[in-house]
């Protein structure tokens, strides 16, 4: 006979996929956006248009899907690139992988007939890319944060 009585109860009574987002020191890591945006630097961003979407791809190498945060507010497609370097106020002093900062930060203008509920996001190969279905009418976007695969 099989006893099912001794089994642990998940008292977090969380959703077993749930997105937890990494802490970072904000104030350490807000001053390397503003150093690195100082610089002008922003990573290369390429934008096509499909038979049913469009794709934004970023070109952002050496980071994980977790080093990004990703909105969109007012129309933008804003994206924050932060590496555990940048969390930690270190400054390696060259560029990563020589193509990037530990720390960066781009916002984009979104076209007005998108469905932004359907946003696919995935980080593959040093490719941060985006699909946004295309729509019939304009978006009301009801999407706040974007989580990359």
């Amino acid at each position: 006979m099989i006893s099912f009585g001794n089994q642990r109860k998940n008292e977090s009574h969380e959703y077993p996929g749930a997105y937890h987002p990494p802490s970072y020191n904000w104030t350490k890591v807000m001053q390397q956006l503003r150093e690195t945006a100082a610089e002008g630097f922003k990573p290369a961003v390429n934008i096509s248009e499909n038979p049913g979407y469009y794709c934004i791809e970023v070109k952002a190498p050496g980071y994980n899907k977790e080093d990004f945060i990703v909105t969109i507010e007012g129309g933008k497609l804003n994206i924050y690139g932060i590496s555990p370097a940048c969390d930690a106020g270190e400054r390696s002093g060259y560029p990563l992988h020589g193509q990037g900062y530990d720390c960066f930060e781009h916002a984009i203008d979104l076209p007005k007939y998108i469905d932004t509920d359907f946003v696919r996001a995935e980080y593959k190969a040093g490719v941060l890319r985006f699909d946004f279905p295309k729509a019939d009418y304009e978006d009301a976007c009801t999407v706040e944060r974007i989580i990359v695969y």
